[in-house]
C-alpha cells in the first residue's frame, strides 16, 4: 500500500487545481443557502463584531457575502449530519496550545505537546462502544480524528486556513502547524484537505513527540442521491522517559539535564482508514401553493450504505534495556513489541423521513451491521498471532432535530460479539428551549444503559514486558445526566448534575495489569457555568464535582475549576478585537493514574498525590479580519510555585515558557 504522507500531498495538489478553476466559477454562484440539507452557515462577522456600529457608511473594501462558508461533521453510523463551525472563532485562541486541557477540566497528562494524556474528568473519558475498541489507541484519544471529528464544507468561494502555534526555547521547542483547504467543484460537490502536524522536542529529556493527523473528504449533496467519503491517518510517535528519576533535582538544574527512568524507548500508532456513505432518497415533487412554478422535494424514504476500514497499529521499541521493567519475556537485549488491528464495518440501514406526512413527526431508522475485526499480536520473538472475528449487530433509532425541541434514541444489540458475547447499548438525548420573557431557558438531557464486550486486548496479550490472558466478562454501564442555562450577555449561567454507575469496571492495578472490579462503581457528578461580563471585563468560571464510591479502583479529583479573567475591546474603528487576560486550571489532589510506557495504559497508584496546582497563563490575544495572533506566557505559576505541576506521577508540564501562534483565513 502506497505511503498516506503521498495520498495526503496528491490530494492537497488535486484540490489546488480544482480551487483555481472553482475561483473563476465563484462569482457565477446563486445567492442563498445551497441545494441539498445545508447545515447552519457562519459568516465572517457576528452581531457582537457589528454592535455599536456609527451607521456611517465606511468606505468600499473586501467583505464577504453572507452563507460564503457553512460547515458541519456527521455520525460514523449513519452520516447524520450536525452543524459545526470552521475555527474562525475570535477569542481564546491561546487554548490550542494544549490540546488535553482544552477538551477537559482536569487531564492526566504526561505533559509535552502530543503525548499520552487521558481526561480526570470521567464524563470526559472514552466510552467503550459495541464495535470497534482497540485498546492501544486509547492514550491518543485527545488528538486522534475519526470520521464523526472532520469537517465537511460547503463554499461559496474557496476557503483556507493557515495556523501555526509555537512554544519554547529553538532546540526544546513544541511547534503545531494546521491547515484547511476546502473548495466546491459544483454546488453540490465539496472537496476538502485537512492536515495537524504536531513535532515537540519537550523540556524534559527524552519526551520528544511527532504526529500527523489528516484527512481528505468530500461530499455530493443531491436532490435524491448522496455520497460522502474521507480518507484519513493519524500516526503518532512519542519517546518514552518513564518520568523523572529524581524530582528532589527540581530547580538546581536544567529541566532537560534532569535524569529520567528510561532512555532509548519509544511508541509509535498509526492508523488509516476510509470511510464512506451512500445514500438515496425515494419521495415526490409537490407544488409551493404561494408559486404554482415552484416545486419541493419531499423525501419519503432513505436507503443507505456505510463502509469503514481501519487499520491500526501499535509499536514499542527499546534499543537498550534497563532495570525499569520487573521481568524480560522474549529478548533480554531490545524490544519490538507489536499489535494491529484491522477493522471492516458494513452497515445497511433504511429510514422513513420526518415530515412528508403531517402525522410523521420523526425520523425513524432501521439498520443491520455485519463486520469483520482481525487482532494481531506477538506470540513471541518476531513470531505473530492473529485472531479473526465475524460481528453482527442490528438496531433502530427514532429522533427529532428540527424545532426547539429534539431527541434522539439510538438501540443497538450486538447478537454475534467478540468470542460470540452479544452485548447492546441504549442511549438517548433531549434538548429543548423555553422562552422566558427576552431570555431562552435552554434544558439538555442525555443518558445511556449498555453492556458491553471487553476489548480484545484486555483479554489476551503478549509483549517483552508484559502478558497476560483473561476471562473477563461484560461491562454493565449506565449514565444519566441532565443540566439548564440562560445564556446572555451579561451574565451566561448553567448547572448540571449527572450520575454514572458501572458494574465490572476494567482497569489496570498497581503492577500494570487489566482486572475486572466486581463492586457496582458509581460516580455522582455536579458542574456549573458563570460567564459574567460588564463594560471591557469578562470572567468565564467553569466548575466540576465528582465522586467516585470507589477510589481505591477509580481515583477522580474532587473539584476542578477553570477560570478566565480578561478584557475585550475593539480598536481602530472595531476593526481590531483585542482580549488581554489570565487564566487558571486547578483542580484538588488525589492519587492520579500512572502511565505505563510499554502498554502506553495509564494504571493506579497510591503513592503520589497529583493536584493542589494552580496553573496560570498569561496571554494576548488579537484579531483583525482574517487573522488572528496570541502571545502568552505558559505555565506563569512556576515563577513563585517551588514544585512542578504534575497531572500523572513522575511526568511534570512545562515550566514556565512563552508561546505564540497566528492563524489566517483565506477566502479566495
Amino acid at each position: 500500500m502506497r505511503n498516506p504522507y503521498h495520498i495526503l500531498l496528491v490530494g492537497l495538489l488535486m484540490l489546488s487545481f480544482a480551487s483555481a478553476e472553482a475561483a473563476d466559477k465563484a462569482a457565477h454562484h446563486e445567492k442563498g443557502n445551497r441545494s441539498g440539507n445545508t447545515a447552519a452557515a457562519t459568516s465572517q462577522t457576528t452581531g457582537d463584531d457589528t454592535a455599536g456600529s456609527t451607521g456611517n457608511t465606511p468606505k468600499k473594501a473586501f467583505s464577504l457575502p453572507p452563507n460564503t462558508v457553512s460547515a458541519w461533521k456527521v455520525d460514523e453510523l449513519f452520516a447524520g449530519e450536525r452543524q459545526a463551525d470552521p475555527d474562525t472563532a475570535t477569542l481564546n485562541h491561546q487554548l490550542d496550545t494544549a490540546l488535553p486541557h482544552k477538551y477537559s477540566l482536569a487531564s492526566e497528562w504526561c505533559g509535552n505537546m502530543g503525548s499520552p494524556a487521558q481526561p480526570a474528568i470521567f464524563r470526559d473519558r472514552y466510552n467503550p462502544a459495541l464495535i470497534g475498541q482497540y485498546l492501544f489507541l486509547h492514550p491518543y484519544r485527545t488528538y486522534y480524528a475519526g470520521a464523526s471529528d472532520v469537517l465537511f464544507y460547503n463554499t461559496k468561494i474557496p476557503y483556507s486556513n493557515l495556523t501555526w502555534t509555537s512554544g519554547g526555547q529553538t532546540h526544546r521547542s513544541e511547534d503545531r502547524l494546521k491547515g484547511v483547504l476546502a473548495v466546491n467543484a459544483t454546488p453540490k460537490l465539496n472537496f476538502a484537505l485537512t492536515a495537524d502536524y504536531i513535532y515537540g522536542v519537550g523540556q524534559y529529556y527524552n519526551q520528544s513527540t511527532d504526529d500527523l493527523i489528516g484527512a481528505l473528504n468530500g461530499s455530493y449533496r443531491g436532490e435524491r442521491y448522496s455520497i460522502y467519503f474521507i480518507a484519513g491517518l493519524n500516526n503518532f510517535r512519542n519517546y518514552e522517559n518513564g518520568g523523572l528519576a529524581d524530582a528532589s533535582l527540581f530547580g538546581q538544574t536544567q529541566t532537560y539535564t534532569l535524569p529520567t527512568k528510561l532512555d532509548y524507548a519509544w511508541s509509535v500508532y498509526r492508523s488509516f482508514y476510509f470511510w464512506v456513505n451512500q445514500q438515496y432518497r425515494f419521495g415526490y415533487h409537490k407544488t409551493d401553493p404561494d408559486d404554482t412554478e415552484k416545486t419541493e422535494f419531499v423525501p419519503v424514504a432513505t436507503l443507505a450504505y456505510t463502509l469503514k476500514f481501519e487499520g491500526g497499529r501499535k509499536k514499542y521499541y527499546e534499543s537498550r534495556i534497563g532495570s525499569y521493567y520487573a521481568q524480560n519475556l522474549y529478548n533480554e537485549s531490545v524490544t519490538r513489541d507489536t499489535t494491529s488491528n484491522n477493522l471492516m464495518r458494513n452497515i445497511f440501514s433504511v429510514t422513513l423521513n420526518e415530515g412528508f406526512k403531517k402525522w410523521m413527526v420523526f425520523d425513524l431508522r432501521a439498520y443491520a451491521e455485519v463486520d469483520v475485526e482481525q487482532n494481531m499480536c506477538l506470540t513471541g520473538d518476531s513470531l505473530y498471532g492473529y485472531k479473526n472475528e465475524a460481528l453482527v449487530a442490528v438496531g433502530g433509532e427514532i429522533s427529532d432535530r428540527k424545532g426547539a425541541t429534539q431527541y434522539n434514541v439510538l438501540g443497538q444489540a450486538l447478537l454475534l460479539g467478540y468470542d460470540k458475547v452479544p452485548g447492546f447499548d441504549v442511549s438517548g438525548d433531549f434538548s429543548t428551549d423555553i422562552p422566558i420573557g427576552k431570555e431562552q431557558l435552554q434544558i439538555r438531557a442525555d443518558g445511556y444503559v449498555k453492556s458491553t464486550n471487553p476489548a480484545h486486548f484486555m483479554r489476551h496479550y503478549y509483549s517483552n514486558h508484559f502478558a497476560w490472558d483473561n476471562d473477563f466478562g461484560n461491562v454493565w454501564s449506565a449514565r444519566a445526566y441532565g443540566s439548564a442555562g440562560i445564556p446572555n450577555k451579561y451574565c451566561d449561567v448553567s448547572v448540571g448534575a449527572g450520575w454514572d454507575g458501572v458494574k465490572n469496571y476494567l482497569y489496570f492495578d498497581q503492577q500494570a495489569l487489566p482486572q475486572q472490579s466486581p463492586d457496582f462503581i458509581q460516580v455522582l457528578s455536579v458542574d456549573a457555568k458563570l460567564n459574567l461580563s460588564v463594560w471591557w471585563l469578562h470572567w468565564d468560571n467553569s466548575l466540576t464535582y465528582q465522586q467516585s464510591t470507589h477510589p481505591e479502583t477509580l481515583p477522580l479529583p474532587a473539584f476542578s475549576v477553570y477560570s478566565n479573567f480578561y478584557l475585550r475591546h475593539k480598536l481602530f474603528k472595531k476593526l481590531l478585537t483585542v482580549q488581554l487576560g489570565v487564566d487558571c486550571r486547578y483542580n484538588t489532589s488525589y492519587y492520579a493514574n500512572a502511565y505505563m510506557p510499554a502498554t502506553g495504559q495509564f494504571y493506579l497508584q497510591n503513592e503520589t498525590l497529583v493536584g493542589n496546582y494552580p496553573l496560570m497563563n498569561l496571554y494576548l490575544n488579537m484579531h483583525l479580519k482574517h487573522f488572528r495572533v496570541y502571545l502568552m506566557y505558559y505555565n506563569m505559576s512556576s515563577l513563585f510555585m517551588k514544585q512542578p505541576c504534575y497531572t500523572t506521577p513522575g511526568h511534570p508540564l512545562n515550566p514556565g515558557i512563552f508561546k505564540f501562534g497566528i492563524s489566517w483565513n483565506f477566502y479566495n
